[in-house]
């Protein structure tokens, strides 16, 4: 009964997405194994929301509630970790865990297994006060970071001991030793009190992802200020996301399942909304064609 039941939850899941049932292999709703997962909270929103009016609609969210839905025959838990913390679990392999929301590299395949792309998501940018944006830079589409500070052109805020890609992070690096005037703040809420700092006048410049920007204009508001999103040079518009998991034959096992959910999200409209919600009406446009384009998805 028990497995007649579950099988039901996911086929049913199945069909309220448009998909193909029949692609669905009888593995992924064996309940068998009654594995547990440890799922990776990342306490930054909007990835994950865990507090005030937006709670529980954050990015990651509502597609972990989904993925967790169709893998029915593990048994799933949701620790809240840093990254740093995410990724130490992962490496241990003393538990299955899984990062949702993990951007890959070279390296972490050494220690992780990855899924397919499951999202993909806009790269940094820095953020500006709009009247410095078009009485200082002209409206400019980009800048290049590197310039900025070499030029000592003003105050640049930044989480401490955060990690905004190797590239910028060696720019950072070197500005600090040069003591530039890099404003540095720091734990769970640094990136929210430098953007506060920001509409406040008291830094020029800080970087982020536009999806947090989006959110912190929700929460702090400030209707007489408003920020802008400035492109970094030499960066790409967005990059692919994935789900990480721990380097092991469970690990293995829980990527293949999770990419036969994949297979189904990507085409949903609800997938690609779910950044969506949390960009502004320009860079939403934007990614929704980028969306399109890097799933090659015909609309």
């Amino acid at each position: 009964m028990k497995s007649t039941t579950t099988l039901l939850l996911v086929l049913l899941f199945i069909f309220a997405s448009g998909s193909r049932a029949a692609e669905i292999s009888d593995e992924f709703v064996s309940k068998r194994s009654h594995s547990t997962v440890v799922w990776s909270i990342i306490p930054y929103a909007p990835i994950h929301i865990l507090e005030g009016e937006f709670i529980g609609k954050g990015i990651a969210d509502q597609y972990l509630q989904e993925a967790q839905a169709f893998l029915s025959q593990y048994n799933h838990i949701n620790q809240i970790m840093t990254p740093a913390r995410a990724w130490h679990q992962i490496t241990k392999k003393d538990q299955l865990v899984c990062h949702p929301s993990a951007l890959k590299t070279a390296e972490k395949e050494t220690y992780a297994y990855f899924t397919k792309a499951a999202l993909i998501t806009p790269v940094l940018r820095v953020l500006m006060r709009k009247s410095i944006w078009e009485n200082e830079y002209q409206k400019q589409e980009s800048i290049k970071i590197s310039d900025y500070l070499a030029q000592n052109k003003g105050s640049l805020g930044v989480v401490s001991h955060r990690s905004y890609g190797e590239q910028i992070d060696k720019v950072i690096a070197q500005a600090i030793r040069e003591d530039r005037k890099i404003i540095q703040a720091s734990g769970r809420y640094g990136s929210r009190q430098l953007y506060e700092m920001l509409i406040n006048g008291r830094i020029d410049i800080m970087l982020e992802y536009p999806w947090v920007s989006a959110y912190f204009k929700r929460i702090v508001k400030k209707n007489d200020v408003v920020v802008v999103n400035i492109n970094i040079s030499d960066f790409p518009r967005y990059s692919p996301a994935y789900v990480a998991c721990s380097y092991s034959a469970e690990g293995k096992k829980i990527i293949e399942a999770l990419n036969a959910f994949i297979d189904l999200s990507i085409p949903l409209a609800k997938n690609r909304q779910r950044m969506m919600n949390w960009l502004d009406d320009q860079e939403a446009k934007k990614f929704e064609q980028d969306y399109f384009d890097f799933f090659k998805i015909a609309h």
